[in-house]
């Protein structure tokens, strides 16, 4: 009686385990476009906190979905950049809105800040409509 209660325990155990495993590596992945904004701002203002102090302008923005607005100075073939500061990694159905001299509202998520160039990164980066 007790040796089936012992295996009845341990196989309960062990699909408790498999299933706090399988969510923890399934869980749903992030949805940018629908997500509402962390911080919706223009880029002066981003560009300021960044140029002040960098390693503050991370942590405050890594992660975070950041809504912005400005026009278009460059176009690549995965990514355009907005006012010569923000690069924003795209598919190409939203690369196709894109044209230089174009104001856009975009939303992504920041990724980081490229030291080098001076160029905060988006990812995921939908044009917002009004």
């Amino acid at each position: 009686m007790f040796k089936r209660k012992y295996i009845l325990i341990s196989i309960g155990l062990i699909v408790l385990s498999v299933m706090a495993i399988y969510n923890y590596m399934y869980k749903n992945h992030r949805d940018i476009a629908t997500e509402v904004p962390d911080f919706s701002m223009e880029l002066k203002v981003l560009s300021a906190e960044f140029l002040k102090d960098i390693e503050k302008a991370m942590a405050k923005y890594i992660d975070k979905t950041i809504q912005v607005s400005g026009k278009v100075t460059e176009i690549e073939s995965n990514n355009f950049t907005l006012d010569e500061f923000v690069v924003c990694y795209t598919d190409s159905v939203t690369m196709l809105e894109a044209k230089v001299n174009s104001s856009l509202h975009v939303k992504g998520r920041s990724i980081g800040y490229d030291e080098l160039l001076g160029l905060v990164k988006l990812d995921q980066v939908s044009i917002i409509h009004h």
